[in-house]
């Protein structure tokens, strides 16, 4: 636990996200892997991609042996370079410090600080193949949302960019209302299917292309909500809670009165780490269950 803390997070600033959402993808990429969150694609989008520590950067490095302005990734005819924009402490393809622009080829490890990332061009099999395997290790394979390791390591990473650039960042945490009594009375397959349906519904009627949604542990779940506000989270959660009330749930012939109760709480001064946000809207979890359930409560 302790080496897991000492990890840098790469971020992705808000216009780089937006050059991503207007790219068609599919092309050349750094992969995290030294860093949190590891693992994570960083699709390199022409003409330009900063590296840095400040504000100006596409991919903000929290490290402080890394410049404000550190490097920069660009591209001719597909290929792409790698240079130093000055750094203190430099940059590093394959442990070898670079002091011109430098090309890089399928496989190469770059340095930037204490983070690592390797390059992968686009149309290379891993390339390819990562997307899928990132999945096997990020999504619940019963519900076919983010899971617990997932959830934790975004949430870290959108604390740190939220409360940096002093932007909202919100958080729901809700589970299924006496749900025990579905796997006693109609049997676990009846569970099963209580929590699928339910993710699925969520995500395809309510929650936004932004949100982060992920399952927490049994029937219990969570909504990250980057630059949201606490009354933004809390209309959502209030559709959250209509949508599932309202839906029809029915399996083996038999109708299913499905609830859910839900806790919202939003990153403020007194939210000092990520786990205080979780402590905060689980707290609030705890008042709208004992409350009467299928309500939403807020802290």
């Amino acid at each position: 636990m302790k080496e897991e803390k000492t990890k840098t997070f790469v971020i992705e600033s808000e216009d780089f996200l937006q050059k991503l959402a207007a790219s068609e993808g599919g092309g050349a990429c750094f992969v995290l892997i030294e860093g949190r969150p590891l693992g994570r694609k960083f699709p390199l989008v022409p003409p330009r991609v900063c590296l840095g520590r400040g504000k100006k950067a596409d991919l903000s490095i929290d490290d402080q042996s890394v410049s404000q302005v550190h490097a920069e990734v660009t591209a001719k005819d597909h290929v792409f370079f790698i240079s130093d924009l000055g750094s203190r402490n430099g940059t590093f393809v394959n442990d070898v410090r670079i002091q011109e622009k430098t090309s890089l080829k399928e496989g190469d490890v770059v340095r930037i600080g204490t983070t690592i990332f390797k390059f992968l061009p686009a149309g290379n099999i891993e390339n390819v193949y990562h997307d899928k395997m990132r999945d096997l290790a990020t999504i619940d394979d019963l519900t076919q949302v983010f899971n617990k390791k997932y959830i934790i390591d975004f949430l870290n990473s959108e604390f740190v960019r939220c409360r940096s650039l002093r932007i909202p960042l919100s958080f729901i945490i809700f589970d299924v209302d006496f749900f025990k009594k579905f796997n006693d009375r109609y049997g676990h397959l009846a569970g099963d299917y209580v929590l699928k349906k339910t993710c699925a519904l969520l995500k395809d009627r309510v929650l936004r292309s932004e949100d982060v949604f992920g399952r927490y542990g049994g029937e219990e779940f969570v909504v990250i909500l980057p630059e949201a506000t606490l009354q933004k989270a809390c209309e959502i959660a209030e559709r959250l809670r209509v949508t599932v009330e309202n839906y029809p749930y029915e399996y083996d012939n038999q109708k299913l009165a499905v609830t859910i109760s839900l806790g919202v709480c939003e990153l403020d001064i007194a939210t000092r780490t990520p786990e205080d946000l979780i402590k905060k809207a689980d707290q609030a979890l705890y008042k709208a269950k004992n409350s009467g359930r299928n309500q939403v409560s807020v802290l």
